[in-house]
């Protein structure tokens, strides 16, 4: 089993029936409101760091936590911003995970062509990215692998993330490659 590590969660709840994003804009402290840019009032956290997007349906979408505690943690700082400028959020937030993105290394240099030649679903182009991008069947994910021996995998929204980055270091292996 590979030592995987969380580097992004992206996930959504709904936190109130509507939003009026321009009157929070204005009493929010650091958030940022451009609908012509992107329809959603933009919040930035440093603890933990992350990016919360509320849009005027109620549904904010984030960016940045690497744990379902820090995702939790974001909601409740929004909850307490809106809370305080008058806005009543949901007492019961339903946090869904849409996408999680986790690395590991193998800790050995791979031949990307040789493994490009071994096998199926994979795309690779290093003159346009300089790594190999393998779509696996099951689970549904998409793999990135390097020269250096990271390895990148995204797509997944829960413990798959562990099976494909766990399948795709016994593909190595079956290829003679670890």
């Amino acid at each position: 089993m590979a030592d995987i590590k969380i580097e992004n969660v992206v996930g959504f709840t709904q936190i109130a029936k509507s939003l009026d994003l321009g009157k929070l804009a204005e009493v929010i402290p650091d958030s940022r409101y451009n609908p012509e840019e992107v329809p959603a009032l933009i919040i930035h956290s440093e603890k933990p760091k992350t990016v919360a997007m509320l849009f005027s349906n109620g549904k904010v979408v984030f960016t940045g936590p690497k744990t379902m505690e820090d995702a939790h943690e974001l909601t409740e700082s929004i909850c307490e911003k809106l809370d305080g400028v008058g806005v009543k959020p949901y007492k019961q937030l339903d946090i869904k995970i849409q996408n999680i993105v986790a690395s590991t290394d193998i800790k050995k240099n791979l031949n990307l062509r040789s493994i490009a030649n071994s096998l199926e679903n994979v795309e690779y182009d290093p003159e346009h990215f300089p790594g190999l991008i393998y779509k696996p069947d099951d689970p549904n994910a998409v793999i990135l692998l390097f020269d250096s021996g990271k390895i990148v995998c995204n797509g997944t929204e829960s413990e798959e993330i562990s099976t494909a980055i766990d399948r795709m270091t016994d593909k190595l292996s079956s290829l003679g490659i670890l």
